[in-house]
């Protein structure tokens, strides 16, 4: 994910940033996806990156609108990702995998404490539950579509739509891996193989067979 939306955001307020307030910013949002936010200072990390506070206060005049920014501005490149990485594909099952591994590529970035931070704070968390409701529509919408071309099986779309975020949720927690003994990639491998297997009306699946979901 690039930091582009969230400074386009800035930008739509009046500001204009300089080349090392932009630079700032992506070393920010490393910091805070990677290790969270909620002990962190904007001293400290203006001190760690090696510029003032003063530069840090460019991009949002306090710790609270900086973060909602750059977490907004996550969420909200993944989306962006999902829908353009479906647009390219044809094939209905590709569509949805690569609409969903989007999420996953961008998951991949975030460390437990910023889950946990963004999880915890009231702000964040509506910006996490907001970008899942839009994820949600986004997967419906795909499923809506491949039902009516006959593509996929006559099922409730947006049951299934919430069904499958859900399971992604629990894929993405460190105990399920220990109760399980398999790898990240096997599990969303093996997620997605039964979901769109599933998903798949009788026509459509002996063609789609003949193509590497990976």
């Amino acid at each position: 994910m690039s930091p582009q939306s969230a400074l386009a955001s800035i930008a739509r307020d009046g500001v204009t940033l300089s080349r090392r307030a932009q630079e700032v910013f992506a070393l920010i949002e490393q910091i805070l996806l990677r290790e969270g936010f909620a002990k962190l200072t904007v001293g400290e990390v203006a001190e760690r990156i090696g510029c003032s506070k003063r530069t840090i206060y460019e991009l949002a005049p306090s710790k609270r609108e900086l973060v909602t920014r750059i977490v907004s501005a996550f969420f909200h490149d993944i989306r962006v990702a999902g829908h353009a990485a479906a647009n390219t594909e044809r094939d209905p099952t590709r569509q949805i995998f690569v609409y969903l591994q989007a999420g996953v590529n961008a998951a991949s970035r975030l460390s437990a404490q910023a889950v946990a931070d963004i999880d915890q704070w009231k702000p964040t968390r509506g910006i996490w539950k907001e970008h899942v409701k839009l994820r949600v529509q986004g997967l419906r919408d795909l499923l809506e579509a491949g039902i009516a071309r006959g593509d996929f099986r006559d099922v409730n779309p947006h049951f299934v739509a919430e069904i499958v975020f859900a399971g992604l949720d629990r894929l993405r927690q460190p105990d399920f891996y220990r109760s399980t003994r398999i790898s990240t990639s096997a599990a969303f491998q093996e997620y997605y193989r039964i979901l769109l297997t599933g998903l798949l009306a009788k026509n459509a699946a002996t063609a789609s067979s003949r193509h590497d979901m990976r």
